[in-house]
């Protein structure tokens, strides 16, 4: 089915949000827009089947029930499944209020109810733009108010396990975005709310701790700085006199000799 497409007008009454236009398509198997660049934000809402997005941050499955954001400037590509391909309605908008988007998530779960209203909208032919900004507010709050849950606060406690386990390596917060379903400067943001510290110092925080004891247990500071995952003594130095106050070597000289134990880092 060829798409449907509708421009709103409403040029120069609004500034924070404004809508551009709106439409829906029944897509044919594999059917396959990009890649593109877009110069505003667009949000597909996908009512039936299921197809893939790829952008900057990777490739998502979207099915049924799940919307998908696209914003300005980013190289896009999204196909319909080559079995059971995807409806979806869209809204294209502007404006300063949007950039709530940018650092967000790619997908998200559709607010119950959202879905059906713009596919109503569209169907019914309505036109009018202050029906349409009203209806990007609402999605802006329920988006934004009720995606910081159950789901989002189970990956946050598995990345704070996964760092405790894996401190020696080189984390990488870009990585850990990837690898757990976020975008990074999102995982930032999100990560520092829930706990109150960011995600780069929490995991400089967990080395320093390793690191006080193995210090404490007899090792020596160059062995410590690698049990934690620092390749350079000097850097690890640093760190930890920035952490505690004072250097790693006037700790040892300060704490009580201990043989070394057994228990260093396991994979």
């Amino acid at each position: 089915m060829e798409a449907i497409q509708r421009v709103i007008e409403c040029i120069g009454e609004y500034t924070d949000v404004y809508p551009l236009f709106v439409g829906e398509q029944d897509c044919d198997r594999g059917h396959t827009f990009g890649p593109f660049v877009r110069e505003y934000y667009i949000i597909h809402f996908c009512s039936s089947g299921c197809g893939v997005l790829k952008d900057k941050y990777g490739t998502h499955k979207i099915s049924a029930g799940e919307l998908f954001v696209i914003r300005p400037g980013e190289v896009t590509v999204y196909s319909a499944d080559q079995k059971t391909p995807w409806s979806y309605h869209w809204i294209a908008f502007s404006g300063s209020r949007a950039s709530a988007f940018l650092g967000a998530r790619s997908v998200y779960t559709t607010p119950e109810g959202m879905g059906e209203k713009l596919k109503e909208l569209i169907s019914g032919g309505v036109a009018a733009p202050d029906i349409y900004v009203s209806f990007i507010y609402e999605l802006m709050y329920r988006l934004f108010s009720e995606n910081t849950d159950d789901e989002a606060d189970d990956k946050l406690g598995k990345i704070r396990q996964y760092i405790r386990y894996n401190y020696m390596d080189n984390l990488r917060v870009s990585s850990l975005a990837r690898s757990f379903g976020f975008e990074r400067s999102y995982l930032y943001r999100i990560f520092k709310k829930r706990y109150g510290v960011g995600i780069k110092e929490y995991i400089t925080d967990v080395r320093m701790e390793y690191a006080r004891k193995f210090l404490t247990e007899g090792y020596t500071v160059g062995e410590c700085a690698h049990m934690v995952g620092y390749e350079d003594e000097f850097n690890f130095s640093k760190s930890f006199k920035r952490h505690f106050g004072i250097s790693p070597s006037e700790l040892k000289r300060a704490s009580v000799s201990q043989p070394k134990v057994s228990n260093s880092p396991r994979r």
